[in-house]
Protein backbone atom coordinates (compact mmCIF):
# COMPACT_ATOMS: atom_id res chain seq x y z
CA UNK A 1 0.00 0.00 0.00
CA UNK A 2 1.52 3.56 -1.34
CA UNK A 3 1.15 6.04 1.19
CA UNK A 4 1.03 9.85 -0.20
CA UNK A 5 2.34 13.04 1.40
CA UNK A 6 -0.89 14.89 0.96
CA UNK A 7 0.15 18.40 2.56
CA UNK A 8 1.25 20.17 5.85
CA UNK A 9 -0.80 19.82 8.40
CA UNK A 10 -1.51 20.97 11.58
CA UNK A 11 0.20 24.58 13.17
CA UNK A 12 3.48 25.39 12.35
CA UNK A 13 5.85 25.44 14.89
CA UNK A 14 8.08 28.35 13.76
CA UNK A 15 6.59 31.53 13.16
CA UNK A 16 7.88 33.14 10.10
CA UNK A 17 7.85 36.85 11.90
CA UNK A 18 9.79 35.57 14.88
CA UNK A 19 12.56 33.88 12.72
CA UNK A 20 12.24 36.55 9.68
CA UNK A 21 12.42 32.94 7.52
CA UNK A 22 9.81 30.94 5.77
CA UNK A 23 8.51 28.46 8.23
CA UNK A 24 9.58 24.49 7.32
CA UNK A 25 6.22 22.59 6.88
CA UNK A 26 7.21 19.71 8.14
CA UNK A 27 4.05 18.52 9.61
CA UNK A 28 3.11 15.05 6.86
CA UNK A 29 -0.05 13.51 6.00
CA UNK A 30 -0.12 10.79 5.53
CA UNK A 31 -3.04 7.89 4.04
CA UNK A 32 -3.60 4.52 2.58
CA UNK A 33 -6.20 2.08 2.17
CA UNK A 34 -8.51 3.10 5.20
CA UNK A 35 -6.82 5.50 7.14
CA UNK A 36 -5.16 9.08 6.98
CA UNK A 37 -2.24 9.81 9.63
CA UNK A 38 -0.27 12.82 11.18
CA UNK A 39 3.41 12.84 11.84
CA UNK A 40 6.26 15.64 12.32
CA UNK A 41 9.21 15.02 9.98
CA UNK A 42 11.85 15.72 12.78
CA UNK A 43 14.82 18.35 12.20
CA UNK A 44 17.75 17.44 10.19
CA UNK A 45 15.56 14.08 8.52
CA UNK A 46 12.99 13.55 5.75
CA UNK A 47 9.90 11.74 5.76
CA UNK A 48 9.92 9.57 2.52
CA UNK A 49 6.76 7.97 1.15
CA UNK A 50 7.58 7.21 -2.33
CA UNK A 51 9.35 3.79 -1.75
CA UNK A 52 7.50 2.98 1.90
CA UNK A 53 6.23 0.15 0.71
CA UNK A 54 9.47 -1.60 -0.06
CA UNK A 55 10.71 -1.18 3.43
CA UNK A 56 6.80 -2.59 4.82
CA UNK A 57 6.09 1.05 5.69
CA UNK A 58 3.80 3.82 5.45
CA UNK A 59 6.79 6.55 5.69
CA UNK A 60 10.16 6.71 6.69
CA UNK A 61 12.87 8.96 8.08
CA UNK A 62 16.17 9.12 7.21
CA UNK A 63 19.01 11.84 6.45
CA UNK A 64 19.61 14.03 4.04
CA UNK A 65 21.53 12.52 1.54
CA UNK A 66 21.38 8.84 2.82
CA UNK A 67 18.96 6.18 0.82
CA UNK A 68 17.52 3.20 2.31
CA UNK A 69 20.01 0.79 1.42
CA UNK A 70 23.08 3.21 3.10
CA UNK A 71 21.11 5.26 6.11
CA UNK A 72 23.28 5.04 9.32
CA UNK A 73 19.63 4.68 11.25
CA UNK A 74 16.49 4.27 9.39
CA UNK A 75 13.11 5.07 10.89
CA UNK A 76 9.74 3.03 9.54
CA UNK A 77 6.30 3.96 10.55
CA UNK A 78 3.90 1.23 9.59
CA UNK A 79 -0.06 1.05 10.16
CA UNK A 80 -1.24 -2.39 11.13
CA UNK A 81 -4.69 -3.83 12.49
CA UNK A 82 -5.48 -4.24 16.18
CA UNK A 83 -6.79 -7.57 17.49
CA UNK A 84 -7.43 -6.15 20.18
CA UNK A 85 -5.65 -3.14 22.72
CA UNK A 86 -2.80 -5.22 23.93
CA UNK A 87 0.22 -4.04 22.12
CA UNK A 88 2.09 -5.31 24.99
CA UNK A 89 1.32 -8.51 23.42
CA UNK A 90 2.16 -7.96 19.75
CA UNK A 91 5.79 -6.83 21.18
CA UNK A 92 6.23 -10.55 22.67
CA UNK A 93 4.79 -12.19 19.85
CA UNK A 94 7.86 -10.49 18.17
CA UNK A 95 10.18 -11.20 20.65
CA UNK A 96 9.09 -14.93 20.43
CA UNK A 97 9.26 -14.81 16.55
CA UNK A 98 13.22 -12.89 16.75
CA UNK A 99 14.24 -15.84 19.37
CA UNK A 100 13.48 -18.28 17.30
CA UNK A 101 15.19 -16.63 14.20
CA UNK A 102 17.93 -15.02 15.52
CA UNK A 103 20.28 -17.25 17.33
CA UNK A 104 22.04 -14.61 19.81
CA UNK A 105 19.29 -12.42 20.15
CA UNK A 106 18.66 -10.22 23.33
CA UNK A 107 16.26 -7.68 24.21
CA UNK A 108 16.24 -4.27 26.49
CA UNK A 109 13.58 -2.09 27.64
CA UNK A 110 13.49 0.97 25.49
CA UNK A 111 11.49 3.92 27.13
CA UNK A 112 9.70 5.47 24.42
CA UNK A 113 6.60 8.00 24.91
CA UNK A 114 3.77 9.27 23.41
CA UNK A 115 1.33 12.00 25.08
CA UNK A 116 -2.28 10.39 25.00
CA UNK A 117 -1.41 6.71 23.17
CA UNK A 118 -0.31 3.55 24.96
CA UNK A 119 2.92 2.45 24.14
CA UNK A 120 5.15 -0.72 24.05
CA UNK A 121 8.70 -0.55 23.56
CA UNK A 122 11.67 -2.72 23.41
CA UNK A 123 15.32 -2.91 21.50
CA UNK A 124 15.91 -5.74 19.86
CA UNK A 125 19.87 -6.75 18.70
CA UNK A 126 22.32 -8.90 18.62
CA UNK A 127 25.85 -7.02 19.45
CA UNK A 128 27.95 -5.86 17.10
CA UNK A 129 25.41 -7.10 14.37
CA UNK A 130 22.16 -5.35 14.38
CA UNK A 131 20.12 -3.35 16.62
CA UNK A 132 16.38 -2.44 16.52
CA UNK A 133 14.28 -0.52 18.08
CA UNK A 134 10.68 -1.59 18.03
CA UNK A 135 7.85 0.49 19.28
CA UNK A 136 4.11 -0.14 19.33
CA UNK A 137 1.84 2.64 19.97
CA UNK A 138 -1.88 2.27 20.25
CA UNK A 139 -4.38 5.15 19.33
CA UNK A 140 -7.07 3.92 21.66
CA UNK A 141 -9.80 1.56 21.77
CA UNK A 142 -12.31 3.25 19.28
CA UNK A 143 -9.61 2.91 16.97
CA UNK A 144 -9.04 -0.74 14.93
CA UNK A 145 -5.63 0.83 13.77
CA UNK A 146 -2.41 1.15 15.69
CA UNK A 147 1.52 2.11 15.12
CA UNK A 148 4.50 -0.05 14.27
CA UNK A 149 7.56 2.52 14.34
CA UNK A 150 11.30 1.13 14.21
CA UNK A 151 14.42 2.08 13.62
CA UNK A 152 16.98 -0.12 12.47
CA UNK A 153 20.49 0.64 13.31
CA UNK A 154 23.27 -1.90 11.71
CA UNK A 155 26.67 -2.30 13.63
CA UNK A 156 26.44 -0.10 16.96
CA UNK A 157 23.57 1.30 18.53
CA UNK A 158 21.91 4.23 17.91
CA UNK A 159 22.99 7.97 19.19
CA UNK A 160 21.64 9.67 21.58
CA UNK A 161 20.35 11.73 18.89
CA UNK A 162 18.34 9.11 16.94
CA UNK A 163 16.83 7.81 19.98
CA UNK A 164 15.60 11.56 20.68
CA UNK A 165 14.41 11.42 16.41
CA UNK A 166 13.04 8.19 17.51
CA UNK A 167 11.28 9.24 20.25
CA UNK A 168 10.25 12.92 18.31
CA UNK A 169 8.34 10.55 15.57
CA UNK A 170 7.04 8.38 18.09
CA UNK A 171 5.32 11.39 20.02
CA UNK A 172 4.44 13.43 17.13
CA UNK A 173 1.84 10.28 15.44
CA UNK A 174 -2.03 11.00 15.31
CA UNK A 175 -4.06 8.87 14.04
CA UNK A 176 -6.72 10.79 11.76
CA UNK A 177 -8.95 8.23 10.76
CA UNK A 178 -8.86 4.67 10.61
Amino acid sequence: MKALVLAAFLAVLISPAASGKEPRLNNLLVHGKGFIFGVKEPDGWLGVTEEADRIAANVFFLRPKESISNAAALIRVRVIRKTDENIAADLRADMDGYQSGSPGIKFRDLRVEHPTYAVAAKLFFVPGKFYEYVVYVNPGSGKSLAFAVSMNKQKCEATSAELSTLRAVVSSLAMLSS
